[in-house]
């Protein structure tokens, strides 16, 4: 009884470990996959600034190209194929919907105020894929569907939102986040295929690539910074951010190629 006892014991302890050191892994992994922000900034008038310019590649074979199932609402929402946007290239493996950032910049520029900051739900498909919204402003979502959707923001240091958009509300703006945080995942709890990115930014110095690959940093304060990147499907250069030394007027190029994943 007591040797079995005993067993019972290791086995579970065994057990617990595998289970510790696997969340360990996943919080790791995780970490990776965020964005970094500057513990504080502070916005003021940039005189000479300058521009960090660049590229994004994809190197190696590309994954197979994935058809979405569309079971629900076919007549709008099947009315054309729609294929996963986890890795979309140009015929030159330009990447696009890769975020290139500064992580480090403490004082320089404020945001655009007149910027329209929207995502919509057209063809039951999010547009953008990635979409960059400041701490503190509003993010409005669009339906242009002749459907109900609901939006389903899955924040975890922020307030999550979980809303029914009705085919009847075109407009829907969301609350204001107060801190920064992302890129967090955006889905339809309705439509299951349909999903995006958000990233919640304390300083304008973000960009998303386009079709093309390319990204722009423009009015950047003098200085040496740590360049960024993240991408749903390649990760992100945390550990071994670029450093780019940006001289007031003057212009950077600085482009990156990215694998998937391992």
């Amino acid at each position: 009884m007591k040797i079995k006892l005993l067993t019972s014991l290791a086995v579970l302890l065994v057990f617990s470990l595998g289970l510790i050191v696997f969340a360990d892994d996943h919080g790791k992994s995780d970490e990776m996959n965020k964005l970094v922000f500057p513990k504080s900034y502070s916005a003021k008038a940039v005189s000479g600034g300058g521009k960090i310019s660049g590229v994004v590649k994809f190197e190696g074979d590309l994954p197979e190209k994935k058809k979405l199932e569309i079971n629900k609402d076919e007549a709008v929402c099947g009315a054309e194929d729609k294929y996963d946007e986890s890795v979309v290239v140009g015929e030159g493996k330009e990447l696009k919907n890769t975020i290139v950032y500064l992580m480090d910049i403490s004082t320089g520029k404020d945001f655009d105020k007149k910027a329209k900051l929207e995502m919509d739900q057209k063809g039951c498909k999010f547009t953008p894929h990635v979409q960059i919204v400041p701490v503190g402003a509003r993010l409005t979502m669009l339906n242009s569907d002749k459907v109900n959707h609901n939006v389903h923001i899955f924040s975890s240091i922020n307030k999550e939102v979980n809303k029914p958009q009705p085919k009847v509300r075109k407009k829907m703006p969301l609350a204001a986040v107060k801190k920064a945080e992302g890129p967090v995942e955006v889905k339809c709890d309705i439509h299951g295929w349909m999903k995006a990115w958000i990233a919640y930014v304390p300083h304008p110095y973000f960009a998303v690539t386009n079709e093309k690959g390319e990204f722009t940093l423009e009015d950047v304060p003098a200085g040496t910074y740590k360049l960024g990147y993240w991408h749903e499907a390649c990760g992100s250069n945390i550990k071994e951010p670029v450093t780019v030394t940006v001289a007031a007027g003057g212009e950077v190029k600085q482009d990156f190629t990215l694998k998937l994943k391992k």
